[in-house]
């Protein structure tokens, strides 16, 4: 739950499906500690970069640094801060997503570049360094 004004609100549910990788020898992922398997799910919540909660818009960070990642993704080619998604407390409106570091994400096969926001949509396809994700919005 989240304080929004005087009214108590749930975070709609966001999840990363985990889809496998592209490289042909893509080594070992870990998804919040997890050995990565096709098909689990994570949830998109902030768990560990600071941010405040009155704001209408949840910051996620998905990386590899365990102090700053909210989704922590320990594998090959993963940033410390690979994306930060910008998700609307009351789900609607749009699912930013911003890039930290060129060259590393492609939405349904583009490229996104650091100096873009890309507005996700239930179903896409992200390509993260050779490891694939399916974000769902659930709001």
């Amino acid at each position: 739950w989240r304080p929004t004004g005087h009214w108590l609100q749930e975070m709609p549910f966001r999840k990363l499906i985990y889809l496998g990788s592209s490289a042909p020898e893509p080594g070992e992922i870990l998804i919040e500690g997890e050995p990565g398997r096709p098909g689990r799910g994570v949830s998109l919540k902030r768990r560990r970069s600071p941010w405040d909660p009155a704001r209408p818009i949840e910051r996620v960070i998905v990386g590899s640094h365990p102090a700053r990642a909210d989704v922590l993704i320990d594998a090959d080619g993963i940033e410390p801060e690979h994306i930060r998604l910008y998700l609307p407390v009351d789900g609607g409106g749009k699912n930013d997503l911003k890039v930290i570091v060129d060259g590393t994400v492609k939405v349904n096969g583009r490229p996104v570049r650091h100096t873009e926001w890309y507005a996700l949509q239930d179903s896409d396809e992200l390509d993260f360094s050779s490891w694939l994700f399916r974000f769902e919005d659930g709001s």
